[in-house]
């Protein structure tokens, strides 16, 4: 696949928006030197009824002065990254207006050709790329590019920075700009709750839990080279409704029928995959320890709740600690277990902890443990997210990361259309990525028999 760029311009608040700096919280803090979180939203070139190609689909002219319109009111994705004045080394938004970069492009391929668009290099072309040898006030906070494919189909890649906002924040926005593509208002549970102050560390800063899901504080001099680069494989695999159900009746099988105690689907199918990536890399060391980290929305977690249109980073990091011995011996019932306790965990008390450990150890600096190369895991679930913005064209035909990194796992959201099952992208190791997909599936298909559940920890006891 070759992507061509045919126009590159900026797109700016229609109206005149506050001219201010806008302090960020400590869980804004250490993201401020990550790249841009690539996604893509494909779109088909038919309409819902099967008739022809819908006229002026995707139309660039209407997406620039709807997002135009949408950045009146989330004003500080227009502006640019700065240190704080202040001189304590935080970051800040400075809000200056001067927009997101919005690109048109088109490339000699269609849709189908790309298939399930796995994340792999290539598909970094559908998202506009940026020069961050500048300096970190030199970039925009939000990319943005509509490329055109050969069957008349459309790709929307996005890029947003993780400073500015989760990707709760960031739909929020996606979501506002397509109600105004289509000529509608913006629902008021969309508006952008500023106000990241709520997020602030208690005075004094008073953490009372361990948290081992941030790194100490280290100089960008002092940090050690990253791991040589490993043969990585990813795929994009898929369960069937029938498929999570007999995983979870494995999981639920001791709980007499109590609602309360019955584990979620996303516990299970994380259990089941953490377990199966263990099996697959096939540690010589049955006491080998290996960590799960977990990405926790907090927004509904603190008390009292945050507003709804909260618009900043409120992400949390759950560790569940065990051995490869461990999860041998165990069943699937009590690996969703440790995951269950270790998100409950994440309470009003444990979340301001985090908040008040990040000040004191410095959150500009603070880095979460990287997982690529390790004998960890790192499970992202983007369920949630408000996921199918309609700019007047149709829905897209599902929400795909444009890249991955070893070790990591991402849970998708369902596209309308389709059935109640999941898919996950994972990236691991090449020969892991073998032994894995041994374990779960049969011709590109995962099958999950009624014994599959039961019999792993003997398939685990083999390490």
């Amino acid at each position: 696949m070759k992507a061509a760029v045919r126009e590159t311009c900026m797109v700016r608040p229609a109206g005149q928006t506050p001219s201010q700096r806008l302090w960020l919280s400590n869980l804004d803090q250490f993201f401020a030197k990550t790249a841009h979180v690539p996604m893509l939203q494909p779109y088909s070139w038919r309409r819902p009824d099967g008739g022809g190609a819908a006229r002026g689909f995707f139309n660039c002219r209407v997406l620039k002065e709807s997002l135009s319109q949408a950045l009146i009111t989330f004003f500080p994705v227009a502006g640019r990254l700065a240190q704080a004045q202040d001189g304590t080394g935080r970051f800040e938004i400075d809000c200056n207006g001067q927009g997101v970069l919005f690109v048109e492009a088109e490339t000699d391929v269609t849709i189908s050709e790309l298939g399930d668009f796995q994340p792999a290099p290539e598909l970094m072309q559908l998202v506009p790329q940026v020069d961050f040898s500048k300096g970190i006030s030199s970039f925009p906070l939000l990319l943005v590019q509509v490329t055109r494919f050969r069957c008349g189909g459309v790709c929307l890649g996005i890029g947003y920075h993780h400073a500015v906002s989760d990707g709760k924040g960031f739909y929020n926005l996606l979501t506002a700009w397509s109600s105004l593509a289509r000529g509608l208002s913006v629902a008021t549970n969309l508006l952008p709750f500023l106000d990241r102050t709520i997020l602030c560390s208690r005075s004094p800063p008073s953490p009372t839990w361990q948290h081992p899901e941030y790194c100490e504080s280290i100089d960008d001099e002092q940090q050690t080279p990253p791991p040589s680069p490993l043969s990585t494989s990813t795929r994009i695999l898929n369960l069937s409704v029938d498929q999570i159900t007999c995983l979870k009746e494995e999981a639920n099988s001791s709980t007499n029928g109590d609602v309360n105690h019955r584990y979620t689907t996303f516990e299970v199918l994380t259990a089941h995959i953490w377990r199966c990536v263990t099996v697959a890399r096939s540690f010589a060391d049955r006491n080998q320890p290996v960590t799960l980290h977990v990405s926790i929305d907090g927004r509904r977690r603190f008390e009292p709740m945050l507003p709804p249109g909260y618009f900043g980073n409120c992400l949390f990091h759950a560790v569940v600690p065990a051995s490869t011995a461990e999860l041998a011996s165990e069943s699937l019932r009590r690996t969703a277990g440790r995951i269950r306790r270790a998100i409950r965990r994440s309470d009003d008390e444990y979340m301001r902890s985090a908040i008040d450990c990040l000040e004191l150890a410095g959150a500009s600096t603070v880095r979460i443990p990287g997982i690529s190369g390790s004998p960890h895991l790192k499970v992202i679930s983007w369920t949630q997210l408000p996921f199918g913005q309609d700019f007047g064209w149709g829905d897209p035909i599902f929400l795909r990361p444009a890249s991955s990194w070893e070790g990591s796992c991402l849970i998708l959201p369902k596209p309308k259309d389709g059935d109640d099952g999941l898919s996950f992208s994972i990236c691991l190791e090449a020969a892991v990525m073998v032994r894995f997909k041994g374990l779960l599936t049969t011709d590109d298909s995962i099958v999950l028999s009624n014994t599959t559940a039961t019999t792993l920890p003997q398939l685990l006891s083999r390490l």
